[in-house]
């Protein structure tokens, strides 16, 4: 990329032995080899010259403080990129956004002129936000599919098959922006396929374009499909790093006095937690079962010693209240690919606290087991009605500017039993589990990219035939 160093990979491994052996010069050759590639992706996940200098500050600061964590001194491109992503989405996610963000100026050196810029960025327009990513992180920061990888968090062959998607789509609609700017006097099925002449195409409209430019002899000329991703390279501009902040970021890393601030940008870090859309006591359930299982023990020898001496009473009967068991509660299904996209337990009895049924009594006579009656005859005491199966109420959920939310579930009119069946949209979620009536659970719905440039809809299906929607806005 025109002004950007080039890097070679066996490099990206000597840096990596240089920051972890604490070799002063390391960080200086870091800051000049890769601060202006990581501001420039700063800058575009933030959009504000300031807010993207301070996200590299403490990007830089996390990699020399957690350079430890790294497995692989050869995955250190990758693992760079990741931790700069991860402070830019802390800081979209917690800190206040700019009362007026500001654009940091282009950086000198680009070779394209300005009429094949915009058709460009109206190309790039037509795509969503995790193509632009993944188009920008392959194309002009030349990650490979393995350090993309790492960077979006997905595998290797997804990161490959996103690039590969971006592309095409990519070529389609420059093609598309291309045809609809130029060739409307040649051929009159552009216009009416383009609509104004300053209305910006969407993907629908360069979908229909891209297919009347493969079968119209007249447009197949000016849609030159190979021409939009080798032209991308010169045409983006990127953005131009404030001078001061190298010696702000050597100084940060190398003054013994702040130690302590170095130490504090590390620990805040970390990638941006899982919110919790409804509160979740059901995390303190589990250290329950042990006073529970003491209280039941204790009822029930209090209970046979009482039965035993003489003159307790001529009624006799055996049994004890129902002690819920951790399989009864909210679990993780044994075909889910992935349980920190599944549903986590929920307060009631998907938590695995012992909730006993509404339609029983306290205590539930034993199979077999019989009452005497006073007269001296014995009498089967009548079974307990049963309660019909319940209702499976589910409710939406909707991310605002985060990655998650949590779909709520309740059993209306009596007992269920749930399992997520699919999910429809770029979202995944799982689980499964039993609810009492009236009780609720929760199922925890995330959204594969992390990056949220534009707004979209999904759905969580289960078992039952219930569906909730799930929605997500930036």
């Amino acid at each position: 990329m025109a002004g950007w160093p080039s890097i070679d990979r066996a490099d990206d491994q000597r840096l990596a032995q240089s920051l972890y052996a604490g070799d002063a010069t390391a960080m200086p050759e870091i800051y000049d080899a890769y601060a202006p590639r990581l501001f420039d992706y700063c800058h575009v996940l933030l959009r504000d010259q300031e807010g993207a200098a301070l996200a590299l500050h403490d990007s830089l600061i996390t990699a020399q403080e957690r350079i430890g964590t790294l497995p692989d001194a050869r995955l250190f491109r990758g693992w760079l990129y990741s931790v700069t992503r991860n402070e830019c989405l802390r800081r979209r996610a917690y800190a206040d956004p700019p009362a007026e963000r500001r654009r940091a100026p282009e950086a000198a050196g680009l070779e394209a002129d300005e009429a094949t810029r915009q058709l460009v960025h109206a190309a790039l327009l037509v795509l969503n936000g995790p193509q632009r990513e993944a188009l920008d992180l392959s194309l002009r920061h030349e990650l490979d599919p393995h350090e993309l990888a790492e960077v979006l968090g997905v595998s290797p062959h997804d990161a490959s098959v996103r690039v590969a998607q971006a592309r095409h789509d990519l070529d389609d609609a420059f093609a598309a922006v291309v045809v609809a700017a130029t060739g409307r006097d040649d051929c009159p099925s552009v216009a009416a396929l383009a609509g104004p002449v300053d209305a910006p195409l969407d993907s629908d409209t360069c979908a229909k374009l891209a297919r009347h430019i493969s079968n119209c002899p007249i447009c197949g000329t000016r849609g030159n499909r190979k021409v939009a991703t080798a032209r991308l390279l010169h045409a983006m501009p990127t953005a131009a790093i404030p001078g001061a902040l190298r010696s702000r970021v050597l100084s940060t890393a190398s003054a013994p006095e702040l130690a302590d601030l170095r130490a504090t940008i590390a620990m805040r870090a970390e990638p941006p937690s899982e919110p919790e859309a409804e509160p979740e006591p059901e995390r303190t359930a589990p250290r329950l079962w042990p006073v529970f299982a003491g209280v039941a023990c204790v009822m029930v020898i209090v209970a046979a010693v009482f039965l035993m001496m003489p003159g307790s009473g001529q009624q006799k009967t055996s049994g004890e209240a129902p002690i819920a068991s951790p399989s009864d509660s909210s679990s993780f299904s044994s075909d889910d690919p992935d349980p920190s996209d599944s549903a986590e337990p929920s307060p009631s009895d998907s938590s695995g606290s012992p909730t006993p049924s509404p339609s029983k009594s306290s205590k539930t006579p034993t199979p077999g087991a019989s009452s005497k009656r006073p007269g001296g005859g014995h009498q089967q005491p009548p079974p307990a009605a049963p309660q019909g199966p319940g209702t499976l109420s589910v409710s939406g959920c909707h991310m605002n500017g985060t990655q998650h939310c949590s779909v709520t579930l309740t059993a209306r009119g009596g007992p269920v039993n749930w399992r997520v069946s699919g999910t429809s949209g770029s979202i995944s979620a799982g689980g499964s589990g039993s609810l009492s009536a009236g009780h609720t659970a929760y199922v925890q719905v995330t959204r594969h990219d992390s990056i949220c440039l534009s707004g979209g809809s999904g759905s969580v299906s289960f078992s039952s035939g219930a569906k909730a929607s799930v929605t997500w806005s930036c």
